[in-house]
């Protein structure tokens, strides 16, 4: 190694005497600095190495009460080649400063030890900003004497220090100390290699720190446990609800409640089994999301619907609770059942009950509103059938019979309307979310409820664009309806045009739905206000009403995911406010198929036990080759005789042979038909039904029916043959 202008090199010598001239000596020196920093490199590598090494291993075999740190300030010390190596451990004082206390120490032959300086430093005050800003984050720190501020300077210089390594320490993600290194030989920066190998050893010892302190916490716990679990056996051996504990879905424990809730003779037909065996297998993975969320202590207070099986196959359905807990020394989960079976069936009975009310409320506007249509209806068709003989038939009276029979449609239109509001209303049994299109659920609302406003206020609309809601359109159209019966009920009768019911419709800030139904009625009194939501609580007078329609209007809202609001001022009038979350958003839908013409002449087949529907849906497609089967067995025997057909238009609900039964069959013999099927249905819908048109992609034609109605669906079905 040699001084040069700049420091120091180091260079190979190679050396001989000179043949030409005696006692002279030739050399040649090479600069070998990048060679011998690679060689340091790696010998410094592997002394830290082993350094890390011993570390871990002296960390792994201490004493658990032992004393850390001195064990592994040694081989540190050595390794890197630090003059003195020590622990600081840290804390931050009531103003948020770090401040350090030296704890252990190494010192190499002849340093004086560090051991005199004050017990504890403000660290950070005596650094350059930029330089307390690393510390203070647990950053890795290292510096020269000669780079800080002149206090910190005097202080390094005493003891002899050229330059320093800080090292973090950290424990459950906090800062718990350092490890420095100070060097008081050569004021040299740290080898990079260095200080990436001696914080693995810093790591090392936070995670000896964090296990020392998770076991200590630990025997605190199971001290504890070992107190409280005795108590809790005790606790859930005689609570009268059924419990089960439970821990990677596999039961562990029932109590007594639970074994016979369950129809088990005893917890050993419960104990080993897998949790989802005690449901309905269509709840299992609602089962699944409930226990993840409590194992991550997210539903400490949320509970879940579920079909619990009995050992008998019966079916209870339960409210269920899950908390997570230690069981005999183990993470595990309690659940806490509670029977709902029984006010599962009380709801659905008070929620009937108030549809009932409703529709006793709307009965004699509905026969008044079905009566006048169908009153020139059926007039209009006796005067045509009176009037159009053949012996006496006068072309002039066509335009007359047209006007009439166009009345007569006109008249038809609005029964149909009525009757598909009525349909809509009937749908509140189901459990089925779909997309709702709210403005066509409150102009159903409108037309069924025309009865009951329109000799007391004028009903307005007010639509604004509103964001796609997901849920059933046939409870919100009961929660609207009551809303605007209420409203109705709050005006009184024969001042029509000083009172309006507003129905209006916008997206607030948050991007929910907003639906508010204001009247202009007598208000709600403050000291009532705050109950009007409570079950049976009623201000209407005594007979009139349930006193559930608003709870029951709150409950069908909440379990939208929504709310609802109310403002009232007594002589003024009430707004009640819907709020309902928007859809969850969903890919972008495919495009629309390009819609296609019938074609001139298909072959269809009509299967219904109707004859008067089958024979006016043949005189709509006149156009067409049309059969007519007069119920599902005629049909099948036309099938089965090899006939071919494009369209099978079948009714739903036929005796003998449903349209189900039909499909079912011709799907098994003759597959390529089976996707043809247009069903018609005029509602009444039976469970299986429901079930088998929500389970397929079946078109539905609905009973009465026009020619658009027909044309469109016939355009589906080839859409798909193509």
């Amino acid at each position: 190694r040699i001084l040069t202008r700049t420091g120091t090199c180091w260079v190979e010598l190679f050396a001989q005497s000179s043949p030409s001239i005696a006692g002279e000596v030739v050399g040649l020196l090479t600069d070998i600095s990048e060679r011998r920093r690679a060689q340091d490199a790696v010998t410094t590598r592997e002394r830290c190495l082993a350094a890390v090494v011993e570390v871990q291993r002296r960390l792994l075999t201490h004493e658990p009460e032992g004393y850390l740190y001195q064990d592994i300030l040694a081989p540190l010390g050595r390794a890197s080649g630090a003059s003195r190596v020590y622990v600081f451990e840290a804390h931050r004082d009531v103003m948020g400063r770090l401040r350090v206390n030296h704890k252990a120490e190494w010192c190499m032959a002849g340093i004086s030890s560090r051991s005199e300086t004050p017990a504890e430093v403000a660290l950070e005050e005596e650094l350059f900003p930029e330089q307390a800003a690393l510390l203070s984050a647990g950053q890795p720190l290292q510096f020269l004497t000669s780079d800080t501020p002149p206090k910190l300077q005097a202080g390094l210089t005493n003891l002899g220090i050229l330059s320093v390594l800080l090292l973090p320490v950290r424990v459950h993600g906090e800062v718990f100390g350092f490890i420095g290194f100070d060097n008081c030989v050569e004021a040299r920066p740290w080898e990079a290699v260095a200080v990436s190998l001696l914080a693995g050893a810093a790591g090392a010892l936070s995670l000896a720190l964090e296990q020392r302190s998770t076991d200590a916490l630990r025997a605190r716990a199971e001290a504890t446990l070992r107190r409280t679990e005795a108590g809790f056996h005790l606790l859930i051996e005689g609570f009268p609800d059924p419990v089960v504990v439970h821990a990677n879905l596999q039961v562990l424990y029932a109590n007594p409640a639970a074994v016979r809730y369950l129809g088990h003779e005893g917890q050993d037909g419960l104990v080993g089994l897998p949790l989802q065996r005690l449901l309905l297998p269509a709840d299992h993975d609602a089962l699944v999301r409930h226990v993840s969320e409590a194992r991550s202590g997210l539903t400490s207070v949320r509970s879940q619907d579920v079909t619990l099986l009995r050992k008998d196959g019966q079916q209870v359905v339960a409210d269920i609770v899950t908390l997570g807990m230690t069981f005999e020394g183990w993470p595990a989960l309690v659940t806490i059942a509670r029977d709902f079976t029984e006010r599962k069936q009380m709801q659905a009975r008070l929620m009937l009950s108030d549809r009932m009310a409703s529709m006793g409320t709307l009965s004699a506007g509905i026969a008044h509103e079905l009566n006048n249509p169908l009153s020139y209806v059926i007039a209009n068709l006796e005067f045509v059938h009176a009037t159009l003989q053949p012996a006496e038939f006068d072309p002039a009276r066509v335009p007359e019979w047209r006007q009439v029979l166009d009345e007569a449609r006109e008249g038809a239109e609005r029964v149909r309307q009525i009757v598909r509001q009525l349909k809509t209303f009937s749908r509140v049994e189901e459990e089925r979310q779909e997309q709702v299109e709210l403005h066509r659920v409150l102009d159903s609302v409108a037309q069924m409820a025309t009865s009951e406003v329109k000799h007391r206020a004028r009903l307005v609309k007010q639509y604004g664009p509103l964001p796609a809601i997901t849920g059933n359109d046939g409870k919100l159209f009961q929660v609207f309806l009551n809303l605007v019966i209420n409203a109705a009920h709050a005006i009184p009768e024969g001042c029509v045009e000083d009172h309006e019911i507003r129905l209006a419709t916008f997206e607030d800030e948050r991007g929910w739905a907003v639906v508010e139904v204001r009247d202009t009625g007598g208000g709600i009194r403050p000291e009532n206000l705050s109950r009007i939501f409570e079950p049976f609580f009623t201000t209407k007078p005594q007979g009139v009403g349930t006193g559930l329609g608003l709870s029951i209007c709150l409950t069908l809202v909440r379990a939208h995911g929504g709310d609802i609001t109310v403002e009232s001022t007594v002589g003024k009038g009430t707004v009640f406010r819907v709020m309902l979350p928007p859809s969850r958003k969903t890919a972008g839908a495919s495009p629309s198929p390009v819609p296609m013409a019938v074609p001139a002449r298909m072959r269809v087949l009509i299967v219904d036990d109707e004859p008067q529907v089958a024979a006016a849906l043949g005189r709509l497609l006149e156009d067409h080759s049309v059969d007519i089967a007069h119920g599902g067995v005629q049909g099948l025997d036309l099938l089965l005789l090899g006939e071919q057909y494009d369209v099978i238009f079948c009714d739903l609900l036929m005796p003998e042979l449903t349209g189900m039964d039909f499909h079912a069959e011709v799907s098994t013999r003759m597959p390529a038909l089976a996707h043809r099927f247009i069903f018609m249905t005029g509602g009444g819908f039976t469970p299986r039904a429901r079930e088998f048109l929500a389970n397929g992609p079946h078109r539905v034609l609905d009973k009465p029916f026009d020619k658009v109605d027909v044309q469109r669906l016939m355009i589906e079905v080839l859409s798909r043959s193509r």
